[in-house]
């Protein structure tokens, strides 16, 4: 290739980082509060534009301008990119890639204008993008390698961290008065792969930011945005699936219905926001309460529903005490809870899952009336006597 032809591969190196970065952007702007993570991912390829517009500018504007302020650019750029995936996440951001940007940037400007010496800085810049890579690969790999967008992504991040790592290890093979835009075929292959690593990464974090995107949709059509309970809807359909897993296994189930005394009186008396509080720290204490493999769900208003699976009648008692008697957060004004609880039998149960689960609400339903004719803040049993 001739020079001409590498500066316009450098050159489309940052077009292709500018296309990603619109992308990511957009989607920053359109889910501020879900997807901060792609200001970051967002702001690196364009950061990496502008180091190629500098260096792609060798010859016109100074060595400290085009090399040393070009390459800190594009090692800034994936930088950024993988503190963006750190927030994705909600890891600690590192430190450690800032620090050895600014030594390396001096170690650029050394090697640039008091020491020209073209292979080491060739050894430096390539070496120190495949450590950041190999950071970024470590944090997908230990969030998420399940997933076709992770997997998407992971593969694109090795691909340019051996890109990278070859580059590095090939830079002696250079004169020590070369340039970037001398003729080579390791220079050709390497500004070649990195410009497709970089479309590929950028692609993949769009895959994830989408992935994201849509599991939250999912949510919202499965959970009460206030509680993060599941909807009257969603709640059933998980209850008669794992009843009839219950049905297989031959064991006992709960289920309980809680519903939150004199509720209207708290909105009269404190506002709806303080209502929509309580309501929001009471689903909050059953989380804590329940185990994974619990459902828990919005029966209706400030009425819950929770089917407590392989859990038998003193175990699900307890259960519904530790529910009851946890204290409410501090700043919200008292409230109790009465609990119904009724035991679903396998050798009880009918055929019918939906008329198993519907027999099993309207048995719970009725021991919540009676704790509420008792004096409420308890818990009763169907077939406890009054």
């Amino acid at each position: 290739m001739s020079e001409l032809d590498l500066r316009a591969v450098v050159l489309l190196l940052g077009a292709i980082g500018v296309l990603t970065s619109v992308v990511l952007l957009h989607l920053w702007r359109q889910n501020r509060a879900l997807l901060a993570a792609a200001a970051w991912w967002g702001a690196g390829p364009l950061v990496i534009f502008v180091g190629t517009v500098l260096m792609g500018l060798r010859g016109v504007i100074g060595a400290p301008f085009s090399i040393v302020l070009g390459n800190g650019c594009i090692i800034g750029g994936a930088v950024l990119m993988y503190v963006g995936s750190c927030r994705f996440w909600d890891t600690p951001l590192p430190r450690w890639p800032w620090v050895w940007l600014g030594l390396t940037l001096v170690a650029l400007l050394l090697l640039s204008t008091v020491w020209p010496h073209y292979p080491l800085r060739l050894t430096i810049v390539p070496g120190l993008m495949a450590v950041v890579q190999l950071a970024h690969l470590r944090l997908v790999w230990q969030h998420d390698r399940s997933s076709f967008a992770a997997q998407f992504l992971l593969g694109w991040i090795a691909f340019s961290a051996v890109a990278l790592a070859f580059r590095s290890a090939t830079a002696q093979l250079e004169a020590r008065d070369a340039d970037l835009f001398t003729p080579s075929i390791w220079q050709n292959v390497y500004l070649g792969s990195y410009a497709f690593s970089l479309l590929g990464e950028g692609i993949g974090l769009v895959l994830l930011a989408q992935q994201r995107l849509q599991q939250r949709i999912r949510d919202l059509a499965t959970h009460d945005s206030l509680t993060g309970a599941l909807t009257r809807a969603a709640f059933w359909d998980a209850a008669t699936h794992e009843l009839r897993r219950q049905q297989r296994t031959a064991q006992p189930a709960a289920l309980l219905m809680l519903d939150l005394d004199h509720f209207k009186r708290i909105n009269d008396t404190y506002g709806h926001q303080t209502g929509d509080r309580v309501l929001h720290d009471f689903a909050q204490r059953v989380h804590h309460v329940l185990r994974a493999t619990d459902r828990f769900g919005r029966y209706g208003g400030e009425e819950f529903v929770v089917l407590l699976p392989d859990t038998p009648a003193a175990a699900a008692h307890a259960i519904a005490e530790r529910i009851r008697t946890q204290a409410a957060t501090a700043g919200l004004p008292p409230y109790t809870v009465s609990i119904g609880l009724a035991v679903l039998v396998p050798a009880q149960q009918a055929a019918d899952t939906d008329a198993t689960l519907e027999q099993a609400i309207g048995r719970a339903d009725a021991a919540l009336y009676q704790a509420k004719a008792q004096g409420r803040d308890r818990v009763v049993q169907d077939g406890d006597p009054a």
